[in-house]
């Protein structure tokens, strides 16, 4: 059996160059090809103790991308490619989370954490926002659009085994159910609070959103009042934000 390095993290890193849902307003596969490039080259900068894995599951070809073979190469990328999901109309977190719970499953004898991230962002303060302990899940939840957030998470990976896997086959984009309702409505109903932190700071994202299109840029006077919301949550011991503005 595999010994789990409990010193080591695992980033997995999650991307579809080539679109394969109908709710992606940002669908030009060459800049989320270099979308995604410029991320991983971030992400290996910024965690070099870690280890990183990019899972994708798309029709795009790496074996005739130059550029790609060579990051992962010289930047020690693990690709995990994953067969094109026929789940189209379920959309992007039915998709993902399709692709993480076969990935966790074939890492969790060797972590014990893992840092999902949406692989088009840069969440430019992660390797700090990172740094506190984990004892189940750290997400940011919100009370009032009975959501969490997903495109950026830290968790256990038992945690992840024991309360999130198969939470995808609940998601279903084109009825209004999204995979972040599907993790809050988990949380809730099992009371896993307890176990769920807020990060401590926001996270400050730069990227697009395949959504909507539009910048994932916060104002900064709204994102000031949040890190305050956040002290004072963590005072309470409250582990959601309880206004939206």
């Amino acid at each position: 059996m595999e010994q789990v390095n409990s010193k080591v993290r695992a980033l997995l890193i999650t991307g579809t160059i080539v679109p394969n849902s109908n709710f992606v307003t940002h669908s030009n596969i060459n800049e989320r090809r270099k979308e995604y490039l410029n991320s991983l080259q971030f992400y290996s900068t910024e965690f070099p103790e870690d280890d990183l894995y990019f899972l994708e599951n798309s029709s795009f070809d790496f074996s005739l991308d130059e550029e790609f073979k060579i990051l992962f190469q010289e930047k020690k990328i693990t690709l995990l490619k994953f067969p094109l999901s026929d789940k189209f109309s379920q959309g992007k977190g039915y998709q993902e989370f399709e692709m993480l719970d076969a990935c966790i499953d074939s890492l969790i004898g060797k972590y014990d954490l893992f840092i999902k991230i949406t692989g088009r962002y840069k969440v430019l303060n992660l390797k700090q926002i990172t740094q506190k302990n984990c004892i189940g899940l750290i997400a940011d939840s919100q009370k009032k659009h009975k959501v969490t957030q997903t495109n950026v998470f830290y968790v256990r990976g038992e945690f992840y085994q024991k309360f999130l896997k198969k939470l995808y086959l609940d998601a279903n984009d084109s009825s209004g159910i999204f995979i972040e309702h599907v993790v809050y409505t988990k949380l809730v109903s099992l009371n896993l609070w307890h176990k769920v932190n807020l990060f401590y700071k926001n996270p400050i994202i730069y990227g697009f959103s395949g959504s909507y299109g539009g910048t994932l840029n916060r104002n900064k006077y709204k994102m000031m009042l949040r890190n305050l919301e956040r002290r004072i949550l963590r005072f309470l011991n409250v582990k959601q934000f309880l206004i939206e503005y």
